[in-house]
Order: structure tokens, then sequence, then C-alpha cells
């Protein structure tokens, strides 16, 4: 029990020491250190908070070798995890790799990110097919395809458990709208 307290530990204080870094190689100094402390349970926590903690510095920066750097550090702070396939909050690991890999596509527009965030999304909905956080974030990859038969799809998917989401809804209609509108 002494293990996942002091890694636990070592975590809380590397958050909070958070604020004085001021380049990627801070950051992942400080998530370095706690990952490296051996411990039967915790890292799998970890690497999600951290992620989650990723997530928002991807929101505010549009740098591409910023978003890079970030994103082979989750990547392979996140390879053991996701190679396992399974743990604790599996489904919500998948979920935020799938998030990470959508927003650095959006800020980059670099294809292997558009990629991998389908293949976790679709990984998630496999496993936990009514789980909204997959159905909508599908629903966005399949937009930004403009595959509008894949779009109605999950659409139809998201509607009969959500009927009254009128903004899918409206998303959807603006998507065939513009498509229509393009090849008249």
């Amino acid at each position: 029990s002494f293990l996942p307290m002091r890694k636990s530990q070592i975590f809380i204080s590397a958050m909070q020491n958070l604020q004085s870094a001021t380049s990627v190689p801070d950051l992942k100094a400080a998530f370095s250190k706690p990952f490296n402390v051996l411990s039967p349970i915790g890292q799998e926590e970890l690497v999600r908070n951290s992620g989650n903690v990723v997530l928002g510095v991807l929101q505010q920066t549009d740098r591409p070798e910023i978003i890079s750097d970030l994103m082979a550090f989750m990547d392979s702070s996140y390879k053991p995890i996701i190679d396992r396939g399974r743990g604790m909050s599996f489904e919500q690991n998948l979920y935020i790799m799938g998030t990470l890999n959508e927003l650095a596509f959006v800020k980059t527009r670099d294809v292997k990110y558009f990629n991998a965030s389908k293949k976790y999304y679709l990984d998630g909905l496999a496993l936990g097919p009514k789980r909204p956080q997959f159905l909508y974030g599908l629903f966005d990859i399949y937009r930004i395809e403009g595959n509008i038969e894949a779009t109605k799809n999950i659409t139809s998917q998201i509607l009969s458990q959500w009927p009254s989401d009128d903004r899918t809804k409206e998303a959807l209609d603006a998507l065939v709208k513009d498509r229509l509108i393009k090849y008249e």
C-alpha cells in the first residue's frame, strides 16, 4: 500500500508544480516522475489524468511542433495501457486518446491524428455501443470526412437514445444541405 500512496503523492506534487512549467519538456518531466515510480496500481489513473491536462494544453496552442511532441508523449504513455486492452476505465482511456487525436487533427490537419481518433472511437464503440462519448466522437469524425451515410447511421443511433437532440439533427441537416449545394 506504500507504493501506490507514494506514486500518488509524487503525482500530486507534479500537478501542483505544473504552473511553473514553461515548456513541453518541463511538462513531460513533471509527469515522467510519477509515471516512473513503480507501483502495482495507479499508473492508468495517472496517465488518464495527465491526458486531461494535455488536452487543456492542446486547446490553447496551434503550434504543430508542440502538438506533435505532446501527442508523441501521450502515445508512449498510453501504449502499454492500450496494448493491454483492458483496465479499470479502459473505455475512458480510448475516449481520451480519441479526443486528443481529434483535437490534434483539427489543429494540424495531419491525417495520422484523424485516423488514430477514428480507430479509438470505433474501438470504444465496440466495447460500449451506447456510450455517448463514442457516438458523438464518431459523429464528428464522419462529418469531418464528409461521409453522409455514416453520419446518418450514427445520427440514427444517437437519436434512438436521445430523441430530443435537436443539435445533432441540425448538424446532419447542415452537412447534407452543404453536400447538395456543392454538387448542384
